[in-house]
């Protein structure tokens, strides 16, 4: 199974997940992704849209390139499938 890293980059700084995290496909991490990021998403609606307009999750492959570069507009929406 494939690792997949999951960072999230602001006008603030980078945090990088250092550790991974092992699933089957990028859909699965892109899920993953949001999860994490809807887990976060109460601390940015205090932000100024400048700010806002920064924030992004970036998923990058077990080769550490990266795959998939979310940006906040689509963070903040509700998900698609209602999970």
């Amino acid at each position: 199974m494939p690792r997949y890293y999951i960072d999230l980059r602001s006008h603030f700084g980078t945090h990088e997940d250092t550790d991974g995290v092992d699933l089957p496909d990028i859909p699965t991490a892109r899920a993953e992704a949001m999860r994490r990021a809807a887990s976060l998403s109460q601390g940015w609606s205090h932000l100024p849209p400048q700010y806002c307009a920064d924030i992004r999750v970036e998923i990058i492959g077990e080769d550490l390139q990266p795959i998939l570069s979310i940006p906040y507009f689509e963070l903040s929406q509700p998900s698609e499938t209602g999970h």
